[in-house]
């Protein structure tokens, strides 16, 4: 029976090695060429998990598998930064932006949080956090006379129930803004405004990639996992197909952030974790807001625990301070922010 239990933690031990594995290899392959690697990079948290408490075990038992262990662990350090992050206090001078995203879940529009006018209390959180931009994710139509402070706005009107609005507000003045046209076929959409601020002109993305389609029910079943066959081939089906979409959607919104006449910052509900493709491209010769000067677990979607899936990334011309992932609760995702200069 011992030698029983040895083999089969040596046989998930091995699994989770190689899902390590193709997890580091994942973020580099398209889904549209091999969808199937995808899912190591969701997984990726878990595998390193297993490799943890493993390695515990094994040094008690055999020393040899730990260092194995240990040493995968070693190489996933670059990706594990991007789950949990670790920066002093950073006392910056000069003109900073408080930038904010934030996917407010159509203002509650189903009345899911019980929470009376949710978008007002939005608008008074952005308010309260001194915010000079603000992203915002499925803002739902009939509320975009919205009142708020700021002044001036960019905001997507055509919207579908399957591509839902999206607003950029600015205390800076916007002088260009447009909906990023190459994505009508996509399920969701981007729109960028060329912001005029103190120390130069910058161009900020909004971004929201094609939904995984899951259902209240595909969310309790990940939450807790159980045997279910015709559950388990659902949250796969659509996984994949929310994989190849936002592979699609990547390559038309990297091309135009290419071509940006600006620096760029890039804001968003990406729906997507930082160890897959559609993160990696984006965050190509950028930087990553929270990883610079963000701290604890970066996890930005309250239905399924460590999933970070919200991001500010920004050209290397910039530097960032004081990035916050809010607890505030007013949508399924949390608001992320932060401060950033033009260096």
């Amino acid at each position: 029976m011992k030698k029983l239990f040895h083999y089969t933690i040596f046989f998930i031990n091995s699994f989770a090695l190689f899902g390590i594995l193709f997890s580091l290899i994942s973020p580099f392959i398209n889904p549209n060429v091999f969808w199937p690697i995808s899912f190591f990079g969701l997984f990726f948290p878990v595998f390193v998990i297993i490799l943890f408490i493993f390695s515990m075990f094994w040094f008690f038992y055999n020393r040899k598998y730990m260092w194995i262990n240990l040493i995968f662990l070693l190489i996933s350090t670059p990706y594990l930064s991007r789950f949990i992050s670790i920066n002093s206090s950073d006392d910056s001078n000069g003109e900073e932006i408080n930038i904010m995203s934030y996917n407010v879940r159509l203002f509650d529009k189903g009345n899911w949080l019980k929470i009376e006018n949710v978008d007002e209390e939005i608008m008074k959180f952005a308010n309260k956090e001194e915010v000079d931009i603000f992203c915002i994710q499925e803002y739902d139509n009939p509320k975009k006379d919205i009142n708020s402070n700021f002044k001036y706005s960019t905001i997507d009107l055509e919207g579908s129930k399957e591509n839902p609005h999206m607003v950029i507000y600015s205390n800076y003045e916007i002088i260009n803004d447009t909906i990023n046209n190459g994505m009508e076929d996509m399920h969701n959409t981007c729109i960028f405004s060329d912001i005029a601020t103190k120390t130069g002109t910058i161009r900020v993305y909004n971004v929201h990639l094609a939904s995984n389609f899951f259902s209240n029910d595909d969310l309790r079943f990940m939450s807790s996992p159980e045997l279910e066959t015709d559950k388990a081939l659902g949250v796969t089906k659509r996984l994949r197909k929310s994989f190849e979409l936002r592979g699609k959607e990547v390559q038309i919104i990297k091309r135009h952030i290419d071509n940006s006449p600006y620096p760029t910052i890039i804001c968003g509900d990406f729906n997507d974790t930082p160890v897959s493709y559609a993160y990696q491209n984006l965050r190509e010769k950028k930087l990553d807001g929270f990883i610079e000067s963000g701290n604890g677990f970066g996890a930005t979607f309250t239905k399924i625990p460590f999933l970070r899936i919200d991001y500010i990334l920004y050209d290397k011309q910039f530097s960032s301070s004081d990035f916050i992932t809010h607890q505030e609760i007013l949508s399924d995702h949390k608001a992320v922010s932060c401060k950033i200069k033009l260096d």
